[in-house]
This record gives structure tokens, sequence and C-alpha cells, in this order.
């Protein structure tokens, strides 16, 4: 067995950690009680960061978007927990420091530094530092929570935690956005508003055993998402899916043929139009929501301050503000760290992007893992491309896809240590 990034560093580093990292793991499913409880304070404060984002929501007006209330206080609180639990279980638990400065989510950490001191050059120093402040906060958080669940449950179980956690993220988002918007709980309406909460987890749920309800959830919201860019993912990411076992790659074979058919019976621009410029007027940037101005605009204006960007998240919010009121992202996390963070924001970005797909592709990973993983990651760049998310502040595709870097990067550790202790 050759495993991934076997080399003498990387395996002295975690045969040096052998006598801290071997622990009996339960393989037991997860209980109701058990969900609430098992991550220890760290999982409490992040289901409670579900539940407090939830109630501060509310409807805002075009003119009102960017207005600064009293649930900036609620954040600002709740982000400075996050980050003291995050600093505390980085000292007292080993797999949380390993997420942190090892495992590729050390260069999300670089990026969250370099964010912090964009603020010596933003157009508003003090949203930089508290934007910056709370990217790091959050990444503590999410590898004090896995960190903490390694150590009580299998790996199963902890894949099992993170789609319980998923599933619990859209069903108090989607009773609250329901009660903001007058409709019913589960409705049609509001269901579609969760696709970057839902279909970033769309491959772990689909390929990995977990409890049906759980499955239906999580596929069904992403299927009615009426998404471009989650379905772009989902086509993109069913690439890996020969990475898998052959009844995987049976279904990557059906579904490659039957669009090479589709694509040749009805053409390219009749496909265009019925998939992702479904509803449009015709097919090219012009006829997309509005986000070829914002590229546009985004492109333009980086350049001109190519190396330093205008402060995270400040700048963006300054800059994409100018192309529609109430539009404060540039849908696209590239652009998001370029108007940024400048072009080191930018190369930053695509390492942890590189490195996460590496980790993803481990030859260390069962297949069936190898290939939920590698779809994962597809669909998250995808959702990258076209979503606010990575690159820019906590919001969006960022917290699912923080989460699912941090459970690869966990589960990866734990099949090398296999590795190395045969």
């Amino acid at each position: 067995m050759d495993c991934f990034d076997s080399s003498p560093i990387s395996k002295r580093k975690i045969q040096e950690n052998m006598s801290i990292t071997t622990i009996s793991r339960p393989h037991n499913e997860i209980s109701f009680k058990t969900f609430f409880t098992i991550g220890g304070f760290p999982g409490f404060v992040l289901l409670m960061y579900s539940v407090v984002m939830a109630l501060i929501s509310r409807r805002r007006s075009v003119e009102d978007t960017a207005a600064v209330d009293d649930s900036a206080l609620v954040q600002i609180a709740m982000a400075g927990l996050a980050f003291a639990v995050g600093f505390h279980i980085l000292h007292r638990n080993y797999y949380s420091r390993y997420l942190v400065f090892q495992s590729p989510l050390k260069w999300l950490l670089i990026f969250s530094l370099w964010a912090g001191l964009s603020a010596l050059w933003s157009v508003d120093s003090v949203l930089t530092i508290y934007r910056a402040f709370e990217h790091l906060s959050y990444l503590l958080l999410f590898t004090a929570v896995i960190g903490t669940l390694y150590t009580k449950l299998s790996v199963e179980g902890m894949i099992q935690w993170v789609l319980y956690y998923a599933v619990f993220s859209i069903i108090v988002s989607n009773i609250r956005r329901a009660q903001l918007m007058g409709v019913s709980a589960f409705s049609l309406d509001s269901l579609l508003l969760e696709q970057m909460a839902s279909t970033p987890y769309f491959f772990l749920a689909l390929l990995l055993p977990v409890g049906w309800l759980v499955k239906i959830i999580v596929l069904l919201i992403s299927f009615l998402s009426f998404s471009n860019t989650a379905y772009v993912g989902m086509m993109a990411g069913s690439l890996a899916l020969r990475q898998g076992s052959k009844w995987l790659g049976r279904i990557f074979a059906i579904l490659l043929i039957g669009t090479a058919i589709t694509w040749f019976l009805v053409g390219t621009e009749t496909l265009l139009q019925n998939t992702v410029f479904y509803g449009k007027e015709g097919v090219g940037m012009e006829y997309t929501s509005g986000r070829d101005k914002i590229f546009e605009l985004s492109l333009i204006s980086g350049l001109k301050r190519p190396f330093t960007g205008y402060g995270f998240v400040a700048g963006e919010v300054a800059i994409i503000s100018q192309v529609k009121e109430g539009v404060i992202g540039a849908h696209n996390g590239f652009l998001s760290a370029l108007l940024g963070t400048g072009f080191p924001g930018v190369i930053i970005l695509m390492v942890l992007l590189f490195h996460i797909y590496r980790t993803a592709n481990s030859k260390c990973l069962p297949q069936i893992y190898r290939s939920a993983f590698l779809a994962s990651v597809i669909l998250i760049f995808v959702h990258t491309m076209g979503n606010p998310g990575l690159g820019s502040r906590v919001y969006g595709a960022w917290i699912p896809a923080v989460m699912i870097f941090t459970l690869i990067s966990m589960v990866e550790y734990h099949y090398k240590k296999k590795f190395f202790e045969q």
C-alpha cells in the first residue's frame, strides 16, 4: 500500500505522537441526545451559533443591507466566545493543533493572519480587523469541535455527527427564514434559500452510510435549490465517482454517457438554455444574475491594487456596492480575496484548495471516502467560483466548506496513522 505523503518527515511527525494519538473510539451510532453533548463545549458553541444567527436575522430593505445594529454586538460576542473556546482547546487537544498547524487548514490560518494584516491599509480598518478575527475564531472553533469528536467517536460516528450538524443548521435556519418571509416552514420558497447550507454536503450524504432522513433532507434541498452553481458543482463532482467502488464507477459511466447523448441530440446552446441558463433570455455571461458586471468591476478594481487589496471584506463591500445597492459580495472567492487581500490572498486560497484536494485524494483513504471527499472538494471549488464563502467573511458557503475541509483532514490523518502503525 502506497500511502500519500508518506515522506520520512511526515512519517516521523506521526510516529512521534503515537503515544498521544493511540486511543479507543467507540463505533456506536449517535443518538439524538448524544448529538448535543458528545462534541463537548466546542460542539455546544457551534450549535448555539446556528441558533443565535437564526434568531438575530431579519428581513432588511435594500437601503438597510449594510447597516450596523444591535445584532452586530451579538455577532462580536459569538466570535469572541468561539475564539476563547477554540484557543483553549488548541492548548489541550493534540488533534486540534494538528488540524491548525499541520493539515491543509494551516493555509486558512495564514489567510486569516494576512487578512488581519490588511487592516493596516484597509478602507475600513475596524471592519477588516473584526472580520479577520471572526474568520480566525471560527476556524479555531471548527478544529476544536472535530478534534474533540475524534477523541470520542469512530470515523463513521464523526461523519455522522457532521451531517447531523448540517441538517440541524438547515432546519433551524429554515424555520426562522420561513417566519421572516411569512411562508410555511419547509415550503419550497423557504427551502430554496438553503442551497449554500446543503449542497456542499451533497456527496457526503449521497455516498456515505448515514440515516435515510439525513439523506432525504440534504439531497432533496440540493436538488430543489434551482441553483445553477450547485448543479454545475454536482456535475463536476460526479467526476470523482470513478475513484470509488465499481458501482460508483458504473454510475459515473451512466451519467457521462447520458450527458454525451443528450448533448449530441439537442446541441450545446439548447442544453445550456435548459440547464445553466434555464429561464434566461439567452446563453452567455450577460444573461446571468448580474454576476458578469460584478466580476468585471472586481477584476478591474483588484488589478489597481494587486499586491495589497483594499482591506479584507471592507474593500469588497466598498467596491461591489457600486454595482447595485444591497449587493456587498463579489460572489467569487478568488475575486473576494483579490479585492480584500490582493494577489497574496488569492495565492494562499489557491494553495489551500490544492492541498485539500491532495488530502482528499490520499491513497491512505478507503476508496469510498476518497470518492466522497474528492467530489465534495470539487463541488466546493465550484461554489467558491460562484457564491459567497471562501476568500471572504464567515458567510454563505464558508461554514460548510470549512467544516468539510476539517473533517477530510481529520479522517485522512486517522488512516495515515493506521498505515504507519502497520
